[in-house]
């Protein structure tokens, strides 16, 4: 199962960043190339043959790499402050530099953002759509805010513009049997992501995995291998042992740090483990609906971080309550202070770490340490 899970993970990657060695050797990508948000519909992209490649996720990979700090220099003095989104400053940053550790993407035809994640995103891809000159289509998701029958044809219209588009871009024509079939290695995707995590709450899983397995859910959603990676992961957590009782289970609430060998502050957390995280739950799109289009409207529209404040606290405390958490350690993030999603309003012993999902220089660690005596003593 080891093995497995290793082979598809490497397809997956290989498959991911194969038009960044071709870039690399000077070589144009096969196919046209767009440069997305993380909740874009990437369906539609993929049933057109068209690639797409993630920035966010790459400034993850470069702030892994521990690159990261040198790129946000060079980002701010290209005009981007420090006090702006790092994983725009270090992604910025490395095309202003011409580096970065799997080399450059490969220049965009298009760019595409989308407003159900966080509004610094579309600002963003101005500044990109302004360095490269080529199209900049944002997607507007009202959320909760506008009513479904509202909502349904206002969404369904912009994708319904964007798969024309995108015919016109790369010259194909939308299979619609295809784009159906896309969606529905997505939902398989996600179930077996699903499957998987679950087994953090109560099973000695290491939640690094986790933190860097999601990326395929990211990036490789409506690939069939990715259902089968989630399965294979599955089947080589679930024979761990159950979760060690001695330790109280605490609940990561925000973003891995990138940064970090384990993607979370496993130094100062000895009596602690983590037993869930909300960063994980954040892809498990719902693709509900009876035909493509409502099945898309469906999970781009009620992405979580689109959702109300009301709703996002319900959602909250029903995951930690699943989870079984103790505790929480929230992050309060220097790139996210619109997206930040307390548990202020769940009764349960707290901390909230300033600190940032890229830069590692925004964080105090002897001032994180002596907050995690306090939570440590009033647990």
């Amino acid at each position: 199962m080891a093995q497995l899970y290793l082979q598809l993970q490497a397809k997956l990657m290989r498959d991911y960043y194969k038009d960044f060695s071709k870039y690399a050797k000077g070589r144009a990508p096969s196919r046209k190339v767009a440069w997305v948000t993380a909740f874009t519909p990437v369906e539609i992209l993929e049933a057109l043959g068209i690639g797409y490649i993630y920035p966010e996720s790459y400034a993850a990979v470069i702030a892994a790499s521990g690159q990261e700090q040198g790129l946000l220099r060079e980002s701010g003095r290209n005009g981007l402050c420090a006090d702006c989104c790092a994983y725009s400053g270090c992604f910025n940053g490395a095309l202003a530099a011409g580096t970065a550790p799997r080399g450059l993407p490969p220049r965009p035809d298009v760019l595409i953002a989308t407003n159900n994640q966080c509004n610094t995103l579309p600002g963003w891809w101005n500044l990109l759509a302004e360095g490269y000159h080529v199209p900049l289509i944002v997607l507007d998701y009202p959320g909760e805010g506008m009513g479904k029958e509202r909502a349904l044809p206002y969404v369904t219209a912009q994708h319904k513009g964007l798969i024309a588009e995108m015919e016109g871009l790369s010259g194909n024509r939308l299979d619609e049997g295809r784009l159906a079939e896309l969606i529905r290695n997505s939902r398989r995707s996600v179930a077996a992501w699903d499957r998987a995590a679950g087994l953090l709450a109560d099973r000695c899983v290491d939640p690094t995995a986790l933190f860097d397995g999601i990326s395929y859910l990211i990036t490789s959603r409506c690939r069939p291998e990715t259902a089968a990676l989630y399965d294979a992961l599955y089947g080589i957590q679930a024979g761990s042992p159950l979760a060690d009782g001695e330790r109280t289970p605490v609940f990561w609430l925000g973003y891995p740090l990138w940064y970090h060998p384990q993607r979370y502050l496993k130094e100062l957390l000895p009596d602690f483990r983590i037993c869930g995280s909300n960063y994980i739950t954040w892809w498990s799109l719902d693709y509900d609906g009876e035909e493509p289009m409502e099945q898309l409207f469906s999970a781009y529209n009620y992405t979580f971080l689109n959702l109300s404040a009301e709703t996002k606290r319900v959602r909250l405390k029903e995951c930690i309550d699943a989870s079984g958490a103790k505790a929480a350690i929230s992050l309060r993030n220097k790139s996210c202070k619109c997206d930040f999603v307390s548990a202020k309003y769940i009764s349960l012993p707290q901390v909230e770490l300033e600190i940032d999902m890229i830069d590692r220089g925004y964080l105090d660690m002897d001032r994180a340490r002596r907050q995690m005596d306090i939570l440590r003593e009033t647990v």
